[in-house]
């Protein structure tokens, strides 16, 4: 479905990737991780030929895109949904048409676009909020239109940026449940995440970057160690169980995904306020504790 071979991206000195080589499968859940400014965004600007590499070649659903014209270009797009962090709804639209809007745009005919809507809506379990706006909607039900609006036109790949970022818990693993649904049908799904938590809960196949390059790819958690140079420790290593022991990795994830079930304290010697404060970012999985 995306194939990288050897491809890479420079901004003059500045590495974007580097001999990168990646095989994506149709029907793939990957997540792709790595520290900011690892290449993660470079890599997904390829695939939307928003940019172009300066070697190497990029395939996508067979079809060699690596330099193809602009003309071309809106053709490849409809091939991919795309959801962001901050959900991009127009407000002043309702659900029904923020998603149909999605469909109106590549001038689909109203029949298909009354048949189509409808159905996706409910694929996400927001039909019963289809005449509402977004700011009538919580986050999490935001973000559901948002994929909704992505999946609108059937599109071959999924690309999550960062789709849990601005969602509490519990929440961001609702939308996660909702995306293995749709990876099930049979969609491409390629998310960015800094959420290591997620990552380690999935069990998917993990795609590394680091500083340019392709560091890792296999199936299983995201894997870091203290001495791997993609680690970067989490608020979890500052916290002790009550009987003064470290979390174990599980009950790291016991905290994330239902805080109240682990009982954990601060370190003697940390100020009560910054516990509190690294606390809420590392629940919500930010890149402020992973980057």
């Amino acid at each position: 479905m995306i194939v990288f071979n050897n491809v890479t991206k420079k901004y003059g000195s500045n590495v974007g990737l580097i001999d990168a080589s990646v095989h994506i499968n149709r029907g793939d859940f990957v997540f792709l991780v790595g520290p900011s400014g690892a290449g993660k965004t470079t890599f997904i600007r390829l695939i939307l030929k928003e940019i172009e590499p300066d070697k190497g070649k990029i395939l996508l659903a067979g079809k060699d895109i690596t330099h193809i014209g602009r003309r071309e270009v809106p053709a490849i797009r409809q091939k991919i949904g795309m959801v962001f962090q901050d959900f991009r709804l127009l407000e002043k639209k309702t659900v029904y048409e923020n998603v149909a809007f999605a469909m109106e745009v590549l001038h689909k005919r109203k029949r298909e676009i009354r048949e189509r809507v409808p159905y996706v809506l409910e694929l996400v379990d927001i039909k019963d909020k289809a005449n509402r706006y977004p700011d009538e909607l919580s986050a999490g039900e935001q973000q559901r239109v948002g994929i909704a609006r992505a999946l609108v036109n059937k599109p071959r790949v999924l690309i999550c940026d960062e789709p849990t970022g601005n969602l509490d818990p519990i929440t961001a693993m609702d939308i996660m449940e909702l995306l293995d649904k749709i990876n099930v049908r049979g969609t491409t799904v390629l998310m960015v995440t800094h959420a290591k938590d997620i990552v380690d809960r999935m069990n998917k196949r993990v795609v590394a970057i680091d500083k340019g390059r392709i560091v890792r790819d296999e199936e299983g958690t995201y894997g870091f160690k203290k001495d791997d140079q993609l680690y970067a420790p989490g608020f979890a290593d500052a916290l002790i169980d009550v009987n003064g022991q470290p979390l174990s990795s599980e009950d790291r994830k016991t905290l994330y995904f239902d805080p109240s079930k682990t009982i954990v304290q601060a370190l003697p010697d940390d100020d009560p306020e910054d516990v509190e404060n690294m606390l809420e970012a590392y629940l919500n999985g930010g890149e402020d504790v992973y980057e």
